[in-house]
This record gives structure tokens, C-alpha cells and sequence, in this order.
């Protein structure tokens, strides 16, 4: 009987650089993208409908989804994060994907996004919002192993979500918000992942 030997991985480059409002004084981190087969109509960060993420943005800004005069999805999602002071990137720009998985377990960074030089570009960031933190493969992780890369450090906090801890960068203190995935995989869910944002969204700085 042949069995299978070989781990089939396929090299992905992130498709979209990151948004930093100029207004920005947080900026949210997700892993990677969805598989492409996954992704909906648009091009920008979370198209996949099963995931929440938009629709906890729209909520936490006070706004319909659908209910906008803006017809463009991405001009759309730009303006809730400009309201709200939001940047978003994800931690890996380069990765391999196992198959056409999507799970985070599935995936393994090759090159990071480089976090650090986005805070040097846009001095008013102070919060980095972590969003998901469970085992070796998750944003959490990945952030952690970026900063050793670079010389720099900071504690992962133990304990139920949300968590924070404080990363020492420079002659800055950036606050590091640990938040629960958008995702329908997490098992946090509906007003309690709601809650956990808002919180992280609108604490001040």
C-alpha cells in the first residue's frame, strides 16, 4: 500500500499593503488572509462573510453595514476605520499554507510585516490590537517572535481573555491589547467578542 509522504504547502505574499489612517492611534492585527477560494467580492483585509470582523467594527462605530451610501466595500470599510483611529495590517506578509487551509495551524510565516517601522511612520499608534492568541500559530505568537527578531520583548500575559501587556519600543510604551478572533471558529462569541473590542477600541490612550 503507498501512503502519502509528502506535506503539500504552497507559498502566498500578502495581497494588500496595510491602512494606517492618518488619524490612526491603534492599529489592529490579524494572521494572514483567508484561503483565496474563501474570499468574497472585495480586495482588503476580512472578506470572508463568515467572519465578524466588519460587522463588530460597524457596530462598535455606530453604523449599518448596509445601510450606507458609500457603494464601495473598501471605501466603506477605510471610512469606519478612519472613524474610529483604527490601522490594520496582519503580522505576516510572506507565509506557507498547508493545502488550502485556512486554520492558523496551517500556516507558517516566512516573513513578518514590519511593525515596527509602521510605528516609526505614524508616531501616533500607541495600542496594538492583538486578535487572536491561542498556541504557536496565532497573531499573538507571531508578534512575539518579530519582536525577538529585532532585539525587543514583552511578556505574554497568562488567564482569560482580554489580556494586555506593554511592549517597550524605543522611547515608546505601546500598549498590547490581547482580544479574541472574529472568526466563527472562535468560541468567544456574539455580545461577550463584542464587548472585548469595544473596550479595546475605545480605551482611551
Amino acid at each position: 500500500m503507498d501512503y502519502i509522504t509528502k506535506n503539500t504547502f504552497t507559498k502566498e505574499i500578502h495581497p494588500w499593503q496595510p491602512f494606517v489612517p492618518k488619524n490612526a492611534d491603534k492599529l489592529i492585527l490579524g494572521t494572514f488572509p483567508t484561503h483565496e477560494r474563501n474570499r468574497g467580492t472585495y480586495k482588503f483585509y476580512y472578506p470572508n462573510t463568515n467572519n465578524e470582523f466588519w460587522k463588530i467594527l460597524f457596530d462598535i462605530a455606530g453604523l449599518g453595514l448596509e445601510d450606507s451610501q458609500e457603494k464601495d466595500p473598501i471605501k466603506l470599510r477605510k471610512h469606519v476605520l478612519t472613524k474610529l483611529g483604527l490601522g490594520i495590517a496582519d503580522i505576516c506578509t510572506v507565509i506557507y499554507r498547508q493545502k488550502t487551509s485556512s486554520n492558523d495551524n496551517a500556516l507558517f510565516p516566512i516573513e513578518f510585516t514590519d511593525i515596527f517601522l509602521l510605528l516609526d511612520n505614524h508616531p501616533s499608534i500607541k495600542t496594538l490590537i492583538v486578535t487572536s492568541s491561542s498556541k504557536n500559530s496565532s497573531t499573538l505568537a507571531w508578534l512575539h517572535q518579530y519582536c525577538n527578531l529585532n532585539g525587543y520583548t514583552f511578556k505574554i500575559p497568562k488567564g482569560r481573555l482580554p489580556k494586555s501587556t506593554i511592549l517597550n519600543f524605543t522611547n515608546r510604551t505601546i500598549r498590547i491589547e490581547i482580544i479574541p478572533s472574529s472568526s466563527g471558529q472562535s468560541p468567544i462569541k456574539g455580545n461577550e467578542r463584542l464587548e472585548m473590542y469595544k473596550i479595546a477600541l475605545l480605551k482611551s490612550t
